[in-house]
C-alpha cells in the first residue's frame, strides 16, 4: 500500500452529487468572501484613524513575539511526538520538525483537508501505520479545539462582551464543564472514535496511558498560553498594556485561533482570526489595533514558512526514511 492509496482511503466512499458539492463550494467562497470584505473595511478604517506621529513602535516586543509563535509550533512538536510513542515508535526528533511543522501549511488550501492528509502521509514515510497516523492527528486536533474553547471561554466574563451577550458567564461555566467532561479519556475517546467512524478508518486501538495522554493535553493548554504571550507582546510593541491583562489576551488568543481553525470556509482562519482580533483589541487600544491585527498575520506567516523550511532541511540532511506497506 503506498502513501497516495492512504490518502484516497480517506475519502468518504459516498461523494455528494457534483449539484450540491457547487453549491457548498459556492457558499463557502461567498462566506470568505464577505468576512475579507467586513475585515478589510473594518482594517482601512481604523488604519484612517490612527495618527502615526503619535505611534511609538519598539521591536524588542516583536522579537518576543514572534519566540513566542515558534513556541507554539514547538510544543505542538513535542505533543505530536509524546501520543505517537503511545501507539508507535515515534521518529527522531529531527523528524519530528518535518512532521510537525510542514504539514501545517496546508491550511492555507481551502477544505483544509491537505494539512491532515500531508500529517499522515509524512508519517507514513516514517513507518507509521495509516490508521495510526490519522487517530493521532485527530487526537491532536481535538484536544487543540478543546483546549482552545476552555482556555478561551473566560473571554465571556469581560465586560464589552457582557454588554453584547449578557449571562456570559453561564455560557463559560457550560463550555469549561462541558470541556472538562470531554477530555475525560473516555469520553474522549468515544468522540474521537465517532470522528474516526465518519471517516471510514477504524476505531483507537486503545487509549493512550496516563503519561503518553496527559502531555499531549498540557500541550494543548500551553500553546494557547504561548499564542496569548505573542499577542500581549505584538500588542505592547505599540501600546500601553500591562502584565495584568496576559489573561486576558491569552483568552483572546485561543478563542480567535480555535474558532478560526473550526471555521472550515477560511483557509488558514484568514478574516476570521483578524475579525476577532480587531472586535476585541479596539476595546483595549483603539485604532491601533488594526496594526496588531496585520503584524500577527505577517508574523505567524513568516513563523510559519521559516519553520516548514527548517523541518524540511533537516529531513533532508539527517535522514533518509523508507516507505513500508502496511
Amino acid at each position: 500500500m503506498t502513501p497516495l492509496d492512504d490518502q484516497h482511503e480517506m475519502v468518504i466512499d459516498q461523494k455528494p452529487p457534483n449539484a450540491r458539492r457547487a453549491i457548498v463550494v459556492a457558499i463557502k467562497l461567498l462566506l470568505l468572501a464577505a468576512v475579507l470584505g467586513f475585515v478589510g473595511w473594518a482594517l482601512w478604517s481604523n488604519f484612517r484613524k490612527i495618527d502615526f506621529s503619535t505611534v511609538t513602535f519598539s521591536i524588542v516586543p516583536v522579537l518576543f513575539a514572534t519566540l513566542f509563535l515558534v513556541g507554539v509550533s514547538t510544543v505542538q512538536m513535542i505533543s505530536y511526538r509524546a501520543l505517537l510513542g503511545a501507539y508507535a515508535h515515534a521518529p527522531p526528533w529531527r523528524a519530528m520538525a518535518a512532521v510537525a511543522w510542514v504539514p501545517p501549511l496546508g491550511k492555507y488550501v481551502p477544505g483544509k483537508v491537505a494539512a491532515l492528509l500531508g500529517a499522515v502521509y509524512m508519517l507514513r514515510r516514517f513507518n507509521i501505520p495509516a490508521a495510526v497516523a490519522i487517530s493521532v492527528v485527530l487526537v491532536l486536533d481535538g484536544l487543540a479545539v478543546i483546549a482552545g474553547l476552555i482556555t478561551g471561554s473566560p473571554l465571556l466574563l469581560w465586560a464589552p462582551i457582557q454588554r453584547v451577550l449578557p449571562g456570559g458567564w453561564i455560557y463559560c461555566l457550560i463550555v469549561v464543564v462541558g470541556g472538562i467532561i470531554c477530555l475525560h479519556p473516555a469520553v474522549f475517546g468515544r468522540l474521537v472514535n465517532l470522528a474516526l467512524k465518519k471517516l471510514k478508518k477504524p476505531p483507537l486501538p486503545k487509549m493512550p496511558d496516563l503519561l503518553h495522554y496527559a502531555i499531549p493535553v498540557a500541550c494543548a493548554f500551553a500553546q494557547w498560553l504561548l499564542a496569548g504571550l505573542a499577542l500581549w507582546f505584538m500588542t505592547r510593541s505599540v501600546a500601553d498594556v500591562g502584565p495584568d491583562q496576559i489573561p486576558l489576551f491569552i483568552s483572546i488568543a485561543a478563542l480567535a485561533m480555535t474558532i478560526s481553525y473550526l471555521a472550515i470556509f477560511a483557509p488558514g482562519g484568514l478574516g476570521v482570526r483578524e475579525a476577532i482580533y480587531l472586535g476585541t483589541l479596539t476595546s483595549l487600544i483603539g485604532p491601533k489595533a488594526a496594526i496588531v491585527v496585520a503584524a500577527m498575520r505577517v508574523a505567524q506567516t513568516l513563523v510559519e514558512l521559516g519553520l516548514a523550511g527548517l523541518g524540511m532541511l533537516l529531513l533532508r540532511k539527517n535522514f533518509n526514511p523508507q516507505i513500508n506497506a502496511d
